[in-house]
Order: C-alpha cells, then sequence, then structure tokens
C-alpha cells in the first residue's frame, strides 16, 4: 500500500500535465489509480501540496445558473484561461515557473518556450517562492515593451527543502537560501539539543509555505559543516530540484526479493531463466565485451562482431530488465516516477534500485545475463542488412573502458602486436574483433554523414573529485572507441524503431523536429558575422546550411562558439508516440532502446519488442500505452530535462567551488559567448568560464556592437570580440549559485 510521501510525490511529478484538470478528488483517484485503502494518505498529500485547491474541492459544487455560480470559463481547480477586465476585454494570464535573475528581479518563465518571460514587481509575488508554478495576470503593455505581470495564485511549490546558511538571532533563527533562482532569508525552528554555528551549511525543509497571515517557516534537519564539499552541492541541488534520492520501503524490499544469480534450464529449444514465456537464445560462447567508462558501474549494453564474407554481423545484446520490473509493480511504479537516472561527478541517482542496476542486470563480465539481442548484417560501406530480435543469454569475456580499447587501436595503427600476444584483458580473439569493429564503425559513420547526421564536437568536462572536492577539471577525450560503441547502438536503435513501426505497434519514438526556419536564419546571421561568410554552401535545405557552418568553423577560434550557437538552435529532443523523425540523426524513426538500466523509455521499448516478438503476457501493457503514450511521453521528457538541469546544477556549483581556492589568481583563456552585461571568457587550464561585467571595464566607455557581436570602446576604439585570446583574474566565485566572475587583465597580442 502507498502512503502519503509517495503520493505527495507522485502529485509532484504529475503536476504539469495534470494539475489544472482536476475539479474533484474523485477525478484524482481515478487518474492516478488510487485503491481504496490508500485514499486517505492521497488526500492528506493532496492537501500538503495544495490546501487552497483542496478547500475549494470539498466545498459543494456551485449551481450552473443564478447565485453562487462561477465566473464563464473558471474551473474549481487550476488556472482560468482568462478573466473579464472591469472595462471590457479579456484579462490574459500564463502559467509558468517564477525564478530571481542574478540582479534578484523576479520573473516568471512561461510553460510556453516561446513567450516571453514576465516580469513581477516585488510587491506582486502574492506569497509565491522562487521554483513555484504560478498563474499570472498580464497588465497591460505597450506594443514592444517588456511584459509584465502579478502573480494571481500558486499552482504548485517548487522548494521543499534546501541547503542554506544559519543565522541565529536573540529569539529568532534564520537561514539563507541562495541558488541561480532564489534569495531567500526564512525563520527556522531548531530541534532540540540541535545548536548549529552561525555561518554553518544546514540542511532545512519546509514546514509552511507563506499566506496572508505567515511568512513561512522552515525547520533545521541538520548541520553539514561551515564550507561546500561535493556533499553539500549534491543535497542542495537535490533538494531544491526535489530529486528522490533515497528508495521507499517497499520498492527496496521488492528489489531485494529478485535473485542475484541467473539460473537456467535448457528446454524447448533453448535456454530459459525460471518460468519464461519464450526460449532465449544461447550465446555464452560468443566474445560478447562491455565498451565503458573508467567509473561506470552499471553495465547495459555488450557486443560482438563477427566476420561474415565482405561485411561483419554484428550483435548487440541489451540487459533484459524487463523480466526483472514488471508493469505497475513497485519497482516499476518508482522507475516511470524517476524517468532516468542521474549522473554527478562523484555519484549517480540510479533509477533502480543497487540490486538491480549494478547487480543482477548488469552485464559484468564472466556471468551469465539475461539480454535482449539485435542482431544486423553490416555491408561493406554501412548498410543494414535485416535485422533479427530474440531474448537471449550472454556471459560477458571482459569488460573493458574506451581507454584501453583506445590505446589497443592506437598501438595497432602503430604496429601489430605479436601474434598469440595478450594485452591487458584484450585476448587475441577479442583484439581481432575491436579492429574489425574500428572497420565496421567507420562505415556506419560514413554512411550516417552520407544521409546528413548532423556532427560538431562540444567537449564535455570531467570533473576528478579528490577527498570530497573538485580537483581538476578537464575536457573529455574523445576517441575512436567512443564512436565504436555509440554507432553500434544508433544502429540497434534504428533497427528496433523501424520494426515496430512497420508492425504498427504503439510505443515512444525518440522525437527531434527539424528547428524552425526563423531561428536557423537567426543562427545563420550571427555566424556569418563572426565567420565572415554569407552563405558557405548554395544547398538551401536546412540540414546542409547547418552541416557546412559547422565545417567551416571546425579547426578555428570560432570554432566553440558556432558550434554552441547551432546547438541552441536546434529543438529539444523528446519522447512520444508521433512518427515525427529525429533531425539531428537525419532518421525518419528512430527510438532508445539501449539503456533500459537507466532509461525507462528503453524499458517501455524493451517491453513492446518483447510482446512483438510472442511474449503475450503484455496485451494490456501495450492497451495502456496506446490510449496514455502522449502523456507517457511527455512525463519522461519532463524528467530527463529535469535530470540534465540538476547535473548542470552540480557541475557549475562545482566549477565555482573549484575557483573559489583560486580567486586572486590570474589565467589565459578566450571570449566564447557576448552578453548584454559583457562577455563570459573560458580558462585554457580548465574547462571553467566566468563573466567579466561590462561595468568592470575602467579604461574606457565600451558600447556593445551587435552587428559584429563584439564590446567596442567609444574613445580608444579597443575591441573585444569572440575568440579573442584574454587575461582575466578570478574575482568571485559563488558555489552556492554556481557563478564565476573575472575581472579582464589584458587582451593577448595572437588575438586577431
Amino acid at each position: 500500500m502507498r502512503d502519503q510521501a509517495y503520493w505527495e510525490r507522485w502529485l509532484r511529478q504529475h503536476a504539469e500535465s495534470t494539475g489544472a484538470r482536476r475539479a474533484s478528488v474523485k477525478d484524482w483517484y481515478r487518474e492516478a489509480g488510487v485503491e481504496k485503502g490508500e485514499r486517505r494518505a492521497f488526500k492528506a498529500a493532496l492537501k500538503a501540496l495544495n490546501p487552497e485547491g483542496m478547500s475549494r474541492m470539498g466545498k459543494k459544487k456551485p449551481p450552473r445558473r443564478g447565485k453562487g455560480r462561477h465566473p464563464s470559463g473558471e474551473t474549481l481547480y487550476g488556472a482560468p484561461p482568462g478573466r473579464q477586465r472591469a472595462g471590457g476585454g479579456e484579462e490574459r494570464t500564463v502559467e509558468g515557473r517564477l525564478r530571481f535573475t542574478r540582479e534578484g528581479r523576479p520573473i516568471v518563465i512561461p510553460d510556453d518556450p516561446d513567450a516571453p518571460a514576465v516580469r513581477i514587481p516585488g510587491s506582486a509575488l502574492s506569497g509565491a517562492w522562487p521554483k513555484d508554478r504560478v498563474v499570472v495576470r498580464l497588465d497591460r503593455r505597450r506594443p514592444g515593451a517588456p511584459a509584465y505581470g502579478r502573480i494571481d495564485r500558486v499552482l504548485s511549490r517548487g522548494i521543499r527543502a534546501f541547503v542554506g546558511r544559519y543565522s541565529p538571532g536573540d529569539d529568532r533563527h534564520f537561514v539563507r537560501f541562495r541558488d541561480r533562482e532564489s534569495d531567500l532569508l526564512l525563520e527556522v525552528d531548531l530541534p532540540k539539543g540541535h545548536a548549529p554555528a552561525a555561518g554553518d551549511l544546514v540542511l532545512a525543509e519546509i514546514t509552511n509555505y507563506p499566506s496572508e497571515r505567515d511568512e513561512g517557516r522552515a525547520r533545521v534537519v541538520r548541520t553539514l559543516g561551515k564550507s561546500h564539499t561535493m556533499e553539500t552541492l549534491f543535497l542542495a541541488v537535490t533538494s531544491a530540484m526535489d530529486l528522490p534520492v533515497t528508495f521507499p520501503e517497499p520498492v527496496a524490499e521488492e528489489a531485494r526479493r529478485v535473485p542475484p544469480a541467473v539460473h537456467l534450464s535448457g528446454r524447448e529449444g533453448g535456454v530459459r531463466h525460471g518460468e519464461e514465456a519464450l526460449p532465449r537464445v544461447d550465446h555464452r560462447e560468443l566474445p560478447y565485451v562491455t565498451i565503458d567508462g573508467e567509473d561506470a558501474k552499471d553495465f547495459d549494453d555488450a557486443v560482438c562482431l563477427a566476420k561474415e564474407g565482405a561485411g561483419y554481423r554484428l550483435y548487440v545484446a541489451i540487459a533484459d530488465v524487463s523480466r526483472y520490473v514488471a508493469p505497475w509493480s513497485a519497482l516499476d511504479r518508482e522507475a516511470y516516477i524517476r524517468g532516468t537516472s542521474v549522473y554527478f561527478p562523484d555519484r549517480c541517482i540510479p533509477m533502480l534500485p543497487p540490486e538491480l542496476s549494478e547487480g543482477v542486470c548488469s552485464l559484468k563480465a564472466g556471468v551469465n545475463r539475461l539480454t535482449v539481442t539485435v542482431e544486423v548484417p553490416i555491408r561493406p560501406g554501412g548498410e543494414a542488412g535485416p535485422p533479427k530480435f530474440y531474448p537471449s543469454v550472454i556471459r560477458s569475456r571482459a569488460r573493458l573502458t574506451y581507454d584501453e580499447v583506445h590505446e589497443h587501436l592506437a598501438g595497432v595503427a602503430q604496429g601489430p602486436p605479436a601474434r598469440g600476444e595478450t594485452v591487458g584483458k584484450i585476448t587475441p580473439e577479442i583484439g581481432r574483433m575491436l579492429r574489425h569493429m574500428a572497420t565496421a564503425a567507420g562505415w556506419l559513420t560514413l554512411a550516417r554523414s552520407g544521409r546528413g547526421a548532423l556532427d560538431f564536437d562540444l567537449p564535455e568536462a570531467i570533473i576528478a573529485v579528490e577527498n570530497g572536492m573538485p580537483a581538476s577539471i578537464r575536457p573529455a577525450q574523445r576517441w575512436e572507441s567512443h564512436r565504436l560503441i555509440e554507432e553500434f547502438m544508433l544502429l540497434a536503435n534504428t533497427a528496433v524503431a523501424e520494426f515496430l513501426s512497420k508492425r504498427g505497434d504503439p510505443f515512444l519514438f525518440r522525437i527531434h523536429e527539424e528547428p524552425a526556419e526563423d531561428r536557423v536564419e537567426e543562427f545563420e546571421v550571427a555566424a556569418g558575422r563572426m565567420l565572415r561568410r554569407s552563405r558557405p554552401t548554395d544547398r538551401r535545405d536546412v540540414t546542409s546550411r547547418l552541416q557546412a557552418w559547422a565545417a567551416l568553423a571546425r579547426g578555428g577560434r570560432y570554432e566553440r562558439p558556432v558550434h554552441m550557437m547551432l546547438l541552441r538552435s536546434l529543438m529539444l529532443a523528446r519522447y512520444g508516440p508521433e512518427t515525427k523523425g529525429h533531425f539531428g540523426l537525419a532518421l525518419s524513426r528512430y527510438t532508445h532502446f539501449t539503456s533500459p538500466i537507466r532509461r525507462y523509455p528503453d524499458l517501455i521499448v524493451h517491453r513492446v519488442l518483447k510482446a512483438a516478438t510472442g511474449d503475450r503476457s503484455l496485451a494490456a501493457y501495450l492497451k495502456n500505452l496506446s490510449e496514455k503514450g502522449a502523456e507517457i511521453g511527455a512525463h519522461l521528457s519532463g524528467r530527463e530535462r529535469l535530470a540534465m538541469d540538476a547535473e548542470r546544477a552540480v557541475e557549475q556549483r562545482a566549477k565555482a567551488l573549484f575557483m573559489s581556492g583560486r580567486v586572486g589568481q590570474t589565467f589565459g583563456g578566450a571570449v566564447t559567448s557576448i552578453v548584454p552585461s559583457g562577455f563570459f571568457v573560458e580558462l585554457s587550464d580548465w574547462m571553467v568560464e566566468g563573466l567579466v561585467h561590462v561595468k568592470t571595464l575602467r579604461d574606457d566607455e565600451y558600447a556593445l556592437s551587435q552587428d559584429r557581436m563584439e564590446w567596442v570602446g567609444l574613445y580608444r576604439k579597443r575591441r573585444i570580440a569572440l575568440g579573442d585570446r584574454v587575461r582575466v583574474r578570478v574575482f568571485r566565485a559563488d558555489p552556492d549559485r554556481g557563478e564565476v566572475d573575472f575581472l579582464l587583465v589584458e587582451i593577448l597580442p595572437e588575438s586577431p
């Protein structure tokens, strides 16, 4: 039976998609699938999250006509589409999320990504806090003027716990909570016998949200120490974003009941693990290997390649998570709520408990593991033959890392190993297979480029952590081994998408739509100013134009800013049941299938593929997916974006923490972007970006040239442009907000 804490989490995860459509508690029961014995816990959760909405739901339904009826269009629960002004005409409202700017000004970011941000006067917050989802009543404005409004009401609260600085008083105690979206000073209660010192970092929970009679209140949970560490940054981000870190006891108990080993029996044309509906193909004699990062703990995929005439036969074996996570079980519900694993520099929040994610589902070397295999012939030139799909069992030969495979392939290029020589875990058999894999992956890369897929490189930052503190920040290396695995996973995902599409089965596509023409043109204007070109290609289709700009910038001083602008011009990828293609990969159909340990959409596709290959027990699951595919896709897309935001927030804070010990030091770097408040510089020694505010430039009065994307001194005519090499001094580093500020020391002479 699910308790109040479970339902509070469910309601928060589904607030955006369901909150404004439910006028009664019974509607909520039907939507959430609340069982009779769970109704009290569900109502308590609903009241805790939105007491105002619950009080309205508890009232008698008003008459449709006469005294007591609601204004036309207004519902009992949620935001009305509009109201009538006293002088006639409709009063517009929008829904969005409240945040504070770097300067402390409140704004609301609308749910509609194309709508402008709405500025909110400090006196018009109506008890809302940063991160809250709110309804904003828009004020009249002149054409072209910024949008202003007043918060009408709070739809859902965004902050439930936070990390802040403790500030004691004589009779009252306060904690200041700061991040990029917030700056709050809250009165707090201290547990009995708990006495943090002034300036201590503390973890606190909200006990009362602000109302007409109360400013809001919190309770200190524990003291974290004087200074930030990676642990406090992790707590700060996961608390503020309400990310579930631990697993509820019913989920943990269900995970503990999963057998930790695979026990096989041979019968009816294959092998089976327990009472399985379909036999498995025994691949334990094939030389499968896993290739992952050095710190990886969950291994979703293993690969094997066999020479076949002039081409190859590729086997991609993916962990059969669906064998252990039954639809609508406690494990399944929790995995759906989380949507994805979240990865930080020194830890991970897994989608599944460790008993599965690092245990029986993980394709470790030397042990039997249940898998689903995609078998695809690869012909010379990268053309894929007819694929096969089937449940299987494998025993991986080796757990390889990207670095090990890179070193092996690079060593072979310099000279072949001695006959029969074993280098580390790479036996002669595996070594030959890796060399064949490099050839096959090269064919696939050429084929992908030929069909028009985008290809530009933006290296990620790798933050090394030592003793709980960031020790270095370097760009991640991109080897041939990375491309090898990526190409094989792309091929497997595409094969599954094509197969299920032809059958007409309901499943979730990975959708990446073509960018709007105005966004492409805006990018081309900016790229043209930097690269001093008006048109890099005569072809006018969007893909060719973007490819040409990326190729033109590659290897030059503008490579990173151009590629960053190109990325921002693209649409966000999402999950959905519609066949809309994947623009970036130049594919008409694509899905995610290869990472079911860490992504819930992949688990869905596994179940659909199993049903397509003969498992009749999933009929009810397919029916539910067919009816609610759009809602499921929207939820999982939102969880993916939240995970990305959390990962980015921890990275930014870790970079600021790293630089906080280097305030006053001078470093070289390059100008990576020009903004109205100044310009950003990325350091050459570390992958850290910081702002040089234009107000700190004392040698001249500077004006922003939008046409040339540069700052120009009005008197001395000194220019600061994208790509300029500069030296800067670290002025400020704020781990709470993840911000770093620099002072300009000099523009280096090698800048053009």
